[in-house]
């Protein structure tokens, strides 16, 4: 005997628009189902979990690996709070009239759930038309997000478009159920707002961290026994940076340092040593800023080079590789322009044997 789908009262609850609602933003298909303390808990622990695993991967003083496990854990509650979310209501008794499906009558078809579709639409744009048998449309559906999604890649200014095609496949395969409560049209509304705004948020988001940090792996020993080789740090691409003494940054090659074997768009890291103005001498392995030796227990061993004393151009800085005797930078090619400067590398991110700020 097959049955089809029959709306029922309004304070029926329906399992699926509960895990839609956790799916968007977790704990609130908990509240919806009644359980407004569990509900709150699982939504506050959840952000609370991903705000600390952001900053313990991204902060100077963060432990990366602490942060991706924290990511992980996180993920693996956010599956969690679905599966929790659908058997807050569908667990419940018979009895107490919680599932929205308790009328049964003849029918040809299957009965189709409009909130499962929903669902299988934020999964992936066509799997809720799959489910509604409607092959056409899934197959438009499926095509234009996996065109759009790499073509996005490309040209940035179609980054909007998969967030769209999400929140219209949402919204369409709620419309075409033949039978579905009408109490919940402003709710599908709503719902589908919500679902753009975030996958907005989502999909610029990586742009945006990208915009203030960038990864950068060192690629030889010349700022040993600061930095070895493979270690990756995180650079802060503040655009208005103004390198201090002792900081490390990564900026593009100058054209003094650019040769068959560094192209233009090679990076280094350095040392900020002097800034515009100040007289940089080396002499006798001792480097002195405006007469005054530096103090640098960093470095591998005291350079066997000499350099000035000479006043640094505006808009220069002089920079230095930690291990002096074996480092490509300024006592080689010169100067380093300001508008060559990237940022101020402060994290070595991975190994976790390597972990520490800078």
């Amino acid at each position: 005997m097959q049955t089809i789908y029959q709306p029922a009262s309004s304070r029926i609850k329906e399992p699926w628009l509960a895990v839609n609602l956790s799916l968007v933003l977790p704990g609130s298909g908990q509240i919806y189902a009644g359980k407004i303390l569990k509900g709150s808990v699982i939504l506050i622990s959840l952000t609370s979990l991903i705000a600390f695993s952001v900053w313990s991967i991204f902060a100077a003083r963060g432990n990366t690996l602490l942060g991706m496990a924290g990511l992980g854990a996180g993920v693996g509650g956010y599956l969690w709070n679905l599966v929790d979310a659908y058997h807050c209501i569908s667990g419940k008794k018979r009895g107490q009239n919680a599932t929205p499906y308790p009328k049964k009558v003849k029918s040809k078809s299957s009965p189709k759930d409009p909130w499962l579709a929903v669902f299988l639409s934020q999964i992936l744009p066509g799997l809720g038309h799959l489910y509604l048998e409607k092959a056409v449309m899934a197959g438009i559906l499926l095509s234009g997000i996996v065109l759009f999604a790499n073509l996005a890649v490309f040209y940035r200014q179609l980054l909007l478009v998969p967030p769209v095609l999400y929140a219209l496949a949402s919204y369409h395969s709620y419309l075409i159920v033949d039978r579905k409560p009408r109490h919940y049209k402003h709710l599908i509304i709503f719902f589908v707002v919500l679902v753009l705004i975030l996958r907005i948020i989502t999909t610029y988001l990586p742009a945006w961290i990208e915009s203030k940090v960038q990864k950068f792996s060192i690629p030889s020993d010349s700022m040993l026994p600061t930095l070895q080789i493979g270690d990756g740090i995180f650079v802060d691409k503040s655009s208005n940076f103004i390198p201090q003494k002792g900081d490390l940054i990564v900026f593009q090659a100058p054209k003094a340092a650019q040769n068959k074997d560094v192209p233009a768009d090679t990076l280094f890291i350095k040392r900020t040593i002097g800034k515009p103005g100040e007289v940089i001498e080396i002499k006798k392995g001792i480097v002195s800023l405006n007469s005054i030796p530096l103090d640098e227990p960093y470095i591998a061993a005291p350079p066997l080079y000499e350099w000035g004393p000479e006043v640094i151009p505006s808009g220069f800085y002089f920079v230095l590789g930690d291990n002096r005797n074996d480092s490509f930078d300024s006592h080689v090619w010169g100067y380093l322009p300001a508008s060559n400067i990237i940022g101020k590398a402060y994290k070595i991110y991975w190994p976790p044997a390597h972990i520490k700020p800078l």
